[in-house]
């Protein structure tokens, strides 16, 4: 009977896995160039007893979080200081947190108190150099799809530009990636960030959102909650059979 209830404790520690991966997406669904987390990665591990007789098959969460890479909606804000990614590509960025540096998909940037730019949570954004970038004041900024930065500074003639730092981007071809502990996409088994390729095109005055979609996130909460509850009608079932053996076992007084 203890297989019954293993079986049911095992698949409820999965369902409560689900059930955080799904909340969290729900979470985010307003966060500019989120990925949305995928189920967790789950591997099959075998436990012997001890008395080498009987052994366990359970599942064991993966290390990885995997993210859908799938692009969200392009909306169009009109502001200077949003950009998006067209297509594949990810920004450079590092991280509030600390950390090592990151790739990102979040495009609503501004400026921090000492002109860094920044995006909505507060990283920098990087350039090809892996340096914070960081703009004097300026009358216009115009970011080219290359993610070249031109600048027009107060007193120059208008339509006179400068360039300034240019965004480091990369396509990230061929590496895989993979959420660390901090939600940041990085290569999975540590491995080195990509160097910055250009490939990725920008555009400027657009604001990706997230790809949460949220009628599917909605159905897989609901579907989770009743298999939870499936699983524990089942241990009650479990018991009960367990008791009712017992009883037809036991010896007559």
């Amino acid at each position: 009977m203890d297989r019954n209830i293993h079986i049911a404790l095992n698949s409820m520690r999965n369902i409560s896995s689900d059930l955080t991966v799904n909340s969290q997406n729900m979470a985010n669904v307003n966060v500019p160039g989120y990925r949305a987390d995928l189920v967790v990665t789950r591997e099959a591990q075998a436990l012997q007893s001890f008395d080498e007789f009987r052994s366990r098959v359970f599942s064991r969460q993966g290390k990885e979080t995997l993210f859908s890479a799938e692009q969200g909606a392009m909306q169009n804000t009109g502001e200077p200081m949003d950009a998006a990614i067209r297509g594949e590509g990810y920004f450079m960025i590092a991280p509030a947190t600390g950390g090592d540096p990151a790739l990102s998909r979040r495009g609503d940037f501004g400026f921090d108190l000492e002109r860094f730019i920044i995006d909505g949570a507060g990283s920098r954004l990087l350039d090809t150099d892996m340096n914070p970038i960081q703009l004097p004041e300026a009358r216009r900024i115009v970011v080219e799809e290359t993610g070249q930065i031109q600048v027009e500074l107060f007193g120059a003639p208008e339509g006179t530009f400068v360039p300034g730092p240019i965004i480091a981007t990369t396509s990230a071809a061929d590496v895989k990636l993979s959420k660390s502990i901090d939600s940041h996409i990085r290569p999975s088994n540590g491995d080195p960030l990509p160097e910055p390729d250009q490939r990725a095109r920008i555009s400027q005055g657009f604001l990706e959102s997230s790809n949460v979609n949220t009628i599917t996130a909605l159905v897989k909460n609901i579907e989770s909650q009743r298999k939870f509850e499936m699983s524990v009608k089942f241990i009650s079932l479990a018991q009960e059979i367990d008791e009712g053996t017992s009883r037809i076992m036991r010896l007559p007084q």
